[in-house]
C-alpha cells in the first residue's frame, strides 16, 4: 500500500492539482475556524448540518470546499486517506447519499444512508467536522473518531 507522510494512502491522488486546491481551501478553513459555526440536526438515517460564517469571504471558501468535496466524493478521490473514518466513507460512498446547497453565509448538507452502520459513519464524520470547526489545525492532525465496527 502506498504511504504519504508515513501513513497508509488508500484512495485519491494526493499530489494532483485539484487535490492541492482542495487542500488549500481546507487549510484556510482550519486557519480561520473560529469564524465558523456548525449546527447539526440528527435525523433517523443521518444528519442535516449547517455551517456558516459571518465573514463573507470565508463563507465563499466554505461553499467552494463543500462543492469540491462533493465532486471528490462522487469520483471516489479521497482526502485524509490515512484516516480510517475517511477511508471508510469513500469505501462506502455509493451507499451514502449526500446533498448540499449554498445558503446565505455558508452551506447546508444532508447526509443519509439506509444501513445503520453507515449512519454511524455519518455521525462520526459530523463529530470530526465539529472538531475542525472547534479546534482547527489541532483537530486536523488527529485521526477521526470511528464506529467500533471499523477496525
Amino acid at each position: 500500500m502506498k504511504t504519504v507522510h508515513g501513513k497508509p494512502y488508500r484512495h485519491g491522488h494526493g499530489t494532483d492539482e485539484q487535490h492541492k486546491q482542495d487542500q488549500a481551501l481546507f487549510s484556510k478553513l482550519l486557519e480561520q475556524h473560529e469564524q465558523l459555526e456548525r449546527h447539526t440536526q440528527k435525523i433517523d438515517n443521518g444528519i442535516i448540518a449547517t455551517t456558516t460564517s459571518q465573514n463573507s469571504e470565508l463563507a465563499k471558501v466554505l461553499q467552494d470546499h463543500v462543492i469540491g468535496m462533493g465532486k471528490r466524493f462522487g469520483m471516489g478521490r479521497a482526502i485524509r486517506s490515512w484516516d480510517p473514518l475517511f477511508a471508510a466513507l469513500f469505501e462506502y460512498k455509493d451507499q451514502i447519499n449526500m446533498h448540499y446547497e449554498a445558503i446565505e453565509n455558508g452551506v447546508q448538507a444532508t447526509l443519509t444512508a439506509e444501513d445503520p452502520k453507515l449512519v454511524e459513519l455519518i455521525h462520526c464524520h459530523d463529530l470530526t467536522l465539529h472538531g475542525f470547526v472547534d479546534e482547527g489545525f489541532e483537530a486536523g492532525g488527529r485521526e477521526s473518531p470511528k464506529p467500533d465496527w471499523l477496525d
